[in-house]
């Protein structure tokens, strides 16, 4: 268990799709790069989903050291990482231009500001790169932007509830991911993103989100 979530939170976006709360702040610094702070507490249905993998063990859901030396070797820059519970994260850490959430195109190169884009193609090549271990957990959430398919999100919360029950249902569909993007200047601006408008992002669709541009 500790490995695969090792391995997902090396993945850091993956861990706003597996929280029932989130937030996220983004700000840009002066040379380019961007400081990412997460805060993640997982809801009862996303505790349960991880733990499918955790081969009866017990205790916190998060490996911390384990996920700061991941950070690390992935290129970023004053990683801190605590867990304040058994089922919540914070995280922090420099971005530079050369780290995947860069180059994977997740964020794009802006003077003094953060920009963010979310597409389909995005989610979807996370995915297709990411490890088996990574792959089965994703797996579980049933998204349609995963599959190759298009659903309302009315469908989705039905196909979810299908498999897992009503709770299932509640907590995807009252999970929103609160993101703030701030430039250098301090500029600041704040957004709610639905989960389940992640995970049923229609082809051709992305979305943006600036410290202001």
């Amino acid at each position: 268990m500790k490995k695969i979530l090792t391995a997902i939170l090396a993945g850091f976006s993956l861990m706003a799709l597996v929280s029932c709360k989130s937030e996220i702040v983004l700000t840009a610094q002066k040379d380019g790069s961007v400081e990412v702070s997460f805060n993640g507490e997982c809801g009862e249905f996303f505790q349960s989903m991880l733990k499918t993998f955790s081969e009866g063990e017990n205790g916190p859901l998060f490996d911390v050291s384990g996920i700061k030396q991941s950070f690390y070797t992935d290129g970023f820059k004053n990683v801190a990482v605590q867990a304040p519970s058994d089922v919540a994260l914070k995280t922090s850490f420099i971005a530079p231009k050369n780290t995947f959430l860069f180059t994977s195109g997740l964020l794009l190169e802006s003077k003094n500001h953060v920009v963010v884009r979310v597409s389909p193609e995005i989610l979807m090549n996370f995915y297709k790169s990411a490890d088996a271990e990574i792959v089965n957990v994703l797996d579980l959430l049933i998204a349609p932007v995963f599959n190759d398919e298009e659903m309302t999100d009315e469908e989705y919360l039905e196909t979810i509830g299908s498999f897992y029950g009503e709770g299932a249902i509640k907590e995807i569909g009252t999970s929103n991911i609160s993101l703030t993007c701030i430039s250098a200047a301090g500029e600041k601006q704040q957004f709610e993103v639905p989960l389940t408008k992640l995970l049923t992002l229609a082809k051709g669709t992305s979305l943006f989100y600036s410290s202001g541009l």
